[in-house]
């Protein structure tokens, strides 16, 4: 029975471990499934991320912008990426299995070990990233210069069997910090070598800096003076001083021409101009003062010359201001001179000219002197003209000319030069002509009429005078004034003349002054052109001349005249132009030549008796003798009527010109 309660028990208790392990192993079965499940689950999830990650790199490695080459340790090529194909200008299937060095990089194969060493010390370096720079070649000529960072990759054996480089074209960059080495270079030079000294204070008055041409100047070297010596040892004791106030009374501001006294080590002094100009922080704390400084030593020692030279120079400036008064006084006591003189001859000068004007119109004077008194009275007249122009021009340095305005109109004008002019250029067989005479039409002025008529006179008569053949022509040119109420008048005296040799034109304004031409062709006292000239100035004007040697001359001067704007009707009646050349007034000298033609066949009718008794008459100017043997010749002849006119009304030019004509 206990056999039998104990082998049930037995049984049940094998029965209860069968069921339990039954239990357990369902259950773990069952666990194992979902475990696998789960695995297999998270093996596709790492499977999917890792081709997601593949797919990333892969993109990456295809459009990334870096060199991306995978190499072995025999440094074949395993892969290159499309940038490295486009940038070594090689394709993917022809660059793998290359040589990494000689057939992509062209490295020279003198240089190709060099490389290879420093790509094989990769493999012997403990980190990850490897950093390297060298030269490649792209074709022949084009090197660059690339940057390489290199990862070693190894096998589950831990031994390398890739390399992947990545690199960077650096070429631009490196150009770019050697211009930047060169630019610093250059500034560095002249900062050293510049032709002004440079240096920097701290706060407390410390050289942080300095350039070399300071150093020279001091005699220094930059380790002597860079955190060593202070500005104060560098200056006089009184220089320092002067700098202290200037830095006290403006503290941390910019200086500009401080001029100070500084001390080389030798103990020797030089002056120097400082300017100075403070640095802060961003916080507007003072950091270092730069100062630039001149040595201004030489110039020193000339303001010291010139000091002296100017103490010397007011010296002789005062001897000369002595000097010019007592000429000045010398001048206007020769004024005061020339003016009472000229008053004392003109005055019996009038006497002889108005007694020989008395003579030659009295009935009773003999014949054979009325020539003689006649040429009195014309010498009489041009001495009169030489003491006027003496007289005139000790006026003008005596500063007692004085301007008297009137109304006038160019038209006006030239007419009165015209009548004074044209029948005696006509005479010369000159042509006298106004040019653009449609310019001076309907402009009245108001200035001193005489001076300006004084100075055409005296422009008119010299190209008279030095004119044998061709022309003379005045000219007026007219531009308005600044002020509305002027105009500047233009005066414009051309001539065809013997003309100014240029190496004389600077003297011909002054007094008594004449060309070798024209003291040698003319008399004359060569006070003409000096009178224009003061004139000219005295009116508010300007004179030049242009001229050459047988080239004729321009005389040109410039008024600023007074505009009239109420002008009455009398003036505007005298202001008619009229005749504008002088060829309108040659039938007149030309119809003279004619009488003189009737004259001389009449005489070459007579008995040469008859024809050298009145050719002597006329000789000794015995005209009342004359006329009577005229009447007494009973030949009618249009000559004879003509000579007995001529000798009636005295026409000494006419009787003069006959005489020549016939060698008398």
């Amino acid at each position: 029975m206990i056999d039998e309660i104990i082998a049930i028990l037995i049984a049940s208790a094998l029965l209860f471990y069968a069921y339990y392990y039954h239990n357990a192993y369902r259950r773990e079965k069952k666990l194992r499934l979902i475990l696998f499940r789960k695995n297999l689950s998270n093996a596709e999830e790492i499977e999917r991320i890792i081709r997601e990650k593949e797919k990333q790199y892969q993109d990456i490695y295809d459009t990334a912008n870096s060199i991306i080459i995978r190499w072995s340790p025999d440094f074949r090529i395993h892969s290159v990426n499309p940038y490295a194909e486009e940038f070594f200008q090689m394709g993917k299937d022809i660059a793998e299995g290359k040589d990494l060095v000689l057939d992509l990089f062209r490295i020279p194969f003198e240089k190709s070990n060099e490389i290879k060493s420093q790509l094989w010390n990769i493999f012997h370096r403990p980190e990850q990233n490897i950093r390297q720079e060298f030269d490649v070649y792209i074709g022949n000529d084009d090197k660059r210069t690339v940057t390489w960072s290199n990862r070693i990759l190894k096998n589950e054996f831990c031994y390398p069997y890739e390399v992947l480089s990545i690199g960077i074209d650096i070429t631009n960059r490196k150009i770019a910090e050697e211009n930047l080495m060169k630019s610093y270079e250059r500034i560095l030079d002249l900062y050293n070598n510049a032709p002004c000294g440079y240096h920097s204070l701290d706060k407390d008055n410390v050289l942080v800096s300095i350039n070399d041409t300071e150093l020279d100047w001091l005699g220094y070297t930059r380790e002597e003076i860079v955190g060593n010596l202070k500005i104060n040892d560098l200056l006089t004791e009184s220089s320092y001083d002067k700098f202290q106030q200037i830095v006290n009374s403006f503290p941390h501001e910019t200086l500009t021409g401080v001029e100070l006294e500084f001390v080389r080590k030798d103990k020797s002094t030089f002056f120097v101009s400082l300017n100075s100009i403070p640095t802060f922080d961003k916080n507007g704390n003072f950091v270092i003062s730069k100062s630039t400084v001149f040595d201004i030593t030489d110039r020193k020692i000339a303001e010291d010359k010139l000091n002296d030279y100017s103490q010397k120079i007011e010296l002789q400036n005062k001897r000369l201001q002595k000097a010019v008064e007592a000429a000045i006084k010398a001048n206007q006591s020769k004024s005061v001179f020339f003016s009472k003189i000229t008053h004392e001859l003109r005055t019996p000068l009038h006497a002889v000219i108005g007694f020989s004007q008395i003579l030659e119109k009295d009935p009773n004077l003999p014949d054979h002197l009325k020539g003689y008194v006649h040429s009195l009275y014309e010498n009489g007249v041009h001495l009169l003209g030489m003491i006027n122009d003496i007289l005139d021009l000790s006026k003008i340095e005596a500063g007692k000319m004085t301007e008297m305005r009137e109304k006038f109109s160019l038209v006006q004008l030239w007419d009165t030069l015209f009548s004074m002019f044209s029948y005696r250029f006509a005479e010369k067989q000159i042509q006298f002509e106004l040019v653009h005479p449609e310019v001076i039409e309907n402009h009245f002025y108001e200035a001193d009429l005489q001076k300006i008529k004084q100075i055409l006179v005296n422009l008119l008569g010299n190209a008279l005078k030095f004119t044998n053949q061709g022309f003379v022509q005045i000219e007026f040119q007219i531009q308005p004034g600044l002020d509305p109420s002027f105009d500047r008048v233009h005066f414009i005296v051309k001539d065809s003349g013997i003309g100014i040799p240029k190496d004389q034109l600077h003297s011909i304004f002054e007094a008594f002054q004449q060309t070798e031409q024209g003291s040698s062709y003319k008399e004359g006292t060569g006070l003409g052109l000096s009178i224009s000239h003061q004139l000219v100035d005295f009116l508010g004007g300007m004179i030049q001349v242009d001229s050459d040697l047988n080239q004729g001359s321009i005389f040109r001067f410039e008024l600023p005249l007074t505009k009239v704007n109420e002008i009455s009707t009398d003036l505007k009646e005298k202001s008619k132009l009229g005749p504008t050349n002088s060829k309108d007034v040659w039938h007149l000298t030309k119809a003279e030549d004619t009488e003189k033609e009737f004259v001389q066949t009449f005489l070459n009718m007579e008995s040469s008796k008859f024809k050298i008794e009145i050719l002597q008459l006329i000789k000794i100017q015995n005209f009342g003798q004359l006329l009577n043997l005229l009447t007494n010749i009973p030949l009618d002849h249009k000559g004879k009527s003509i000579l007995v006119e001529k000798v009636k009304n005295k026409r000494y030019k006419f009787l003069i010109d006959l005489l020549q004509s016939n060698n008398v």
